[in-house]
């Protein structure tokens, strides 16, 4: 694990890089994005975030991490226009600094509007989810989207999906296993699935690692469909 004095020097040093997973289209496997991942030497991405969150530093890490990926993903010309995943806490997004940053970010990366989705982080309690909310609807008027991460493993899962009317629902991969064999985890999706269509909203399933999974999962409906099955983990291409 991470030392505190690891943790600092790390922040201060951009001592990270990134990796990236693939989102698939459920019914022909086309590509609509990739999710980016913070790794580093110092040790695995839980024990990094929880050490920062620690050392209060934590609003500190994750901007930095997402102008770096950005400076990196945006140093050439992309043809593609599939969209980035970026993971964020809510306590992050709720930093009076936060506006000044996206403002700056998109200064800086001008093509970044309509490309990025910001995951809002499940498992962080969430101090104020009208603040919260009030940022949601800033960013969505700046070009970026939002999706709802870890759906059913964090504290307030549907409060937040009423509340933030997210472009996309990701299930957490707790439903992906064995879903070919749990009617429960079906009924559960299915339910899920209708309040989405209705209200225009996409959902993810994370974890897909066989085909019986994936095959449930397309019968089901579920329009997109994350992991190991279908993409592993790598390098951000840059």
């Amino acid at each position: 694990m991470a030392s505190v004095a690891d943790i600092h020097r790390l922040i201060e040093t951009g001592d990270f890089f990134h990796y990236s997973q693939g989102l698939y289209c459920t019914d022909d496997r086309s590509k609509i994005g990739d999710e980016i991942l913070l790794r580093s030497k110092k040790g695995n991405p839980e024990d990094i975030f929880g050490e920062a969150k620690k050392v209060k530093r934590l609003y500190e890490l994750e901007t930095k991490s997402i102008f770096k990926l950005l400076a990196s993903f945006f140093s050439q010309e992309r043809i593609q226009k599939e969209r980035l995943f970026i993971n964020i806490y809510p306590s992050t997004l709720l930093d009076c600094k936060f506006p000044g940053f996206i403002i700056k970010v998109l200064n800086h990366f001008p093509r970044v509007k309509n490309r990025i989705v910001f995951e809002i982080i499940e498992t962080e309690r969430v101090e104020s989810i009208p603040l919260l909310k009030e940022m949601v609807i800033f960013l969505k008027s700046l070009g970026f989207f939002i999706a709802i991460d870890d759906v059913g493993k964090g504290w307030s899962s549907l409060n937040m999906i009423i509340e933030l009317e997210p472009h996309y629902i990701k299930l957490d991969h707790y439903f992906s296993i064995n879903l070919s064999k749990s009617l429960l985890k079906q009924e559960m999706i299915t339910s899920l699935l209708h309040y989405a269509q209705k209200f225009t909203i996409k959902v993810v399933i994370e974890g897909i690692e066989n085909n019986d999974d994936l095959a449930t999962a397309k019968l089901l409906g579920i329009p997109i469909c994350q992991g190991f099955l279908l993409d592993e983990p790598k390098p951000m291409a840059i």
